[in-house]
């Protein structure tokens, strides 16, 4: 039997041999909770190893995941091994499998057999069990054996938010990162080989979105800090909810704005953390503190800019200005 059939056929033995009956799942409900809650879990199995226990390792894990209520799953860069297959392929459809079986997305990182190219590729799988699309890594680290990605930064929508995912080596790159904000990352996901460390800390402040890093599951808040609040149902796995509707915005004129919006909806949205006292930083932390209510649709009624969207606007127009000459 050709060698992708053995493999086709070993992972359909190991989702048959590893698939517990349906279950009721405890999912967000996310009408009845402030902000946009989302789920996320953090697989840090390790890179590389011996392609059938690691998958076996990893569908045990996504189990866990699924039944623990996850919106997405993320597992570790080239967690299975490194003998390239296509997309779709055994091992990816393994993964599908219990995805569809748990209505969660997932990220199943491979190497990728494409044509004549081998890739460092995270294939997002979405909650249906269908690629929803895949990321092959830009940065390559010396002696990988693998192509360099010449498609770029990607960012993926789904039901919950957008997603940007980077790989490993990539981290040594502000550009990538800078990438991910300029498309309005909500989240970035970063399955690896080790565990990143401070860096990630830093991109997370600067661009205003959350990091999952999945080498050590040391999951980042949009703040730059390491989250404390952290589920780990098992060994290596490491599970977090985060607020998508959380929102930075500078003082910039905005301070008679706020003053307004606060005294209207007190018991709606909060000021979770004015910055200037602490690191002076001119910013605010919005969150919605009410059942069903986006900060973010409060603060677009009384004509308050995000952060991000102010910085992106900014630049533009200054970028503009520049080239034409202008005065600012």
């Amino acid at each position: 039997m050709p060698a992708k059939s053995v493999l086709h056929a070993l992972a359909i033995s190991l989702i048959i041999t590893s698939t517990s009956p349906g279950a009721d799942v405890p999912q967000l409900d996310r009408a009845k909770l402030p902000g946009r809650k989302v789920k996320v879990a953090a697989i840090c199995i390790g890179f590389d190893g011996k392609h059938d226990e690691k998958l076996k390792l990893a569908l045990d894990h996504l189990h866990t995941a699924g039944k623990n209520g996850v919106d997405i799953a993320c597992l570790p860069e080239e967690f299975s091994g490194t003998q390239a297959e296509p997309i779709p392929g055994p091992t990816t459809e393994a993964v599908a499998q219990l995805a569809k079986q748990y209505n969660m997305y997932a990220v199943c990182p491979i190497r990728e057999q494409a044509g004549d190219n081998q890739y460092n590729t995270a294939v997002l799988i979405d909650r249906k069990g269908k690629v929803a699309g895949y990321y092959r890594k830009v940065f390559v680290f010396w002696g990988e054996g693998v192509n360099c990605s010449t498609e770029g930064v990607k960012v993926f929508d789904t039901d919950f938010g957008r997603i940007g995912i980077l790989t490993c080596f990539d981290l040594n790159f502000p550009e990538l990162w800078l990438r991910c904000d300029e498309l309005n990352a909500d989240i970035v996901l970063w399955p690896s080989a080790y565990g990143g460390g401070s860096p990630l800390n830093a991109y997370a402040i600067l661009h205003h979105f959350y990091i999952v890093p999945v080498g050590a599951g040391n999951i980042i808040d949009m703040t730059g800090k390491t989250m404390e609040r952290v589920e780990k149902p098992r060994t290596q796995q490491f599970i977090a909810t985060l607020d998508l509707d959380r929102t930075f915005v500078h003082h910039d004129f905005h301070t008679d704005k706020v003053k307004r919006m606060l005294e209207e909806h007190n018991d709606q949205i909060e000021v979770e953390r004015n910055f200037r006292p602490d690191d002076l930083a001119p910013w605010w932390l919005f969150r919605s503190i009410a059942p069903g209510v986006l900060a973010r649709d409060i603060l677009k009624e009384h004509g308050i800019e995000p952060l991000r969207d102010y910085q992106h606007r900014s630049r533009k127009q200054i970028n503009e200005a520049r080239e034409k000459g202008e005065r600012i």
